[in-house]
């Protein structure tokens, strides 16, 4: 089955085109290795919900941490969706590197900005 979803960043709307549903997001993001995505003027690739990409520093949602691939093929296949023909507005392929995941970065993130529980939300 092929689906397309929206994705915005900044302001711009893209289409990416997947063959199998989502993206999975590595569920280990704690470890050590892996990559990660860094646009040239957004920032690293935090992941997507409600279909939006969210982008580190620009999102300005730090809690949210890192995406973290667990190879350089997965994140290879993000760039190559952000870049494809399939895309409304496509990105530029020189505009976005895969680089080591830097779990130091995503620790620091998390910790200095912490989501808040349900219990702790004041009505």
């Amino acid at each position: 089955m092929f689906r397309v979803h929206d994705h915005a960043t900044m302001g711009i709307i893209i289409k990416i085109s997947r063959s199998r549903g989502p993206m999975s997001r590595e569920q280990s993001i704690h470890q050590p290795d892996g990559f990660q995505v860094r646009h040239r003027t957004l920032g690293i690739y935090q992941g997507s919900a409600i279909d939006l990409a969210f982008w580190h520093p620009s999102s300005g949602m730090p809690e949210h941490g890192l995406c973290r691939f667990s190879t350089r093929d997965k994140a290879q296949a993000l760039i190559d969706a952000l870049c494809s023909s399939a895309c409304t507005e496509p990105m530029s392929q020189s505009d976005l590197t895969i680089e080591p995941y830097d779990v130091a970065e995503h620790d620091r993130l998390i910790t200095d900005y912490p989501l808040p529980s349900a219990w702790e939300t004041p009505l």
